[in-house]
């Protein structure tokens, strides 16, 4: 396993003490860890190129740990009462993910890579820029958070069907 691979990891497991500090009530500790997780993100690609360690793995663990990062905090976000908007881009977020998450798993196990391209790492910043907010809370900042990860959704509908052309590919 990569440097690189390790610290996509870590970003997936940072989930768990993002979700501690959220149903604890310790907004700012959350907060400080899922910055320092979803800023990890350029990180490991930096690592990744430095090292020349770029391969299908990377390409498949690297997303993968970004959307248990936002999907699982917003889960813990939901799960301590964040308003139905929080509720509903959790829903919409989880299913458009999930179904990516699994288009590149069959990808990879073909042994096609579905590298993100720059559209999909724009709509990851914005799902984190937008979660952020959420946990910061109250208004606006959570508002304008669940709406910044609604356009971060929508952008992930337009590219939808990349993945599922090279899944039929």
């Amino acid at each position: 396993m990569s440097a690189a691979d390790i610290v996509a990891t870590l970003r997936a497991l940072a989930v768990i003490p993002v979700a501690w500090a959220i149903v604890a009530g310790r907004s700012e500790l959350a907060l400080g860890v899922f910055v320092l997780a979803a800023l990890s993100d350029a990180l490991d690609g930096w690592l990744a190129r430095r090292t020349g360690t770029l391969g299908p793995r990377g390409e498949l663990l690297d997303p993968l740990a970004d959307k248990v990062l936002v999907i699982g905090t917003l889960v813990a976000l939901v799960s301590v009462g964040s308003g139905w908007p929080v509720t509903v881009v959790t829903v919409l977020v989880a299913l458009r993910e999930g179904l990516v998450a699994y288009l590149r798993a069959r990808a990879f196990a073909r042994g096609t890579a579905l590298p993100a391209d720059r559209i999909a790492k724009l709509k990851t910043v914005g799902e984190m820029i937008g979660v952020a907010l959420i946990i910061v809370g109250g208004r606006p900042w959570a508002v304008l958070g669940a709406g910044l990860v609604g356009v971060a959704f929508l952008v992930g509908i337009a590219v939808l069907p990349r993945y599922v052309a090279a899944r039929l590919a």
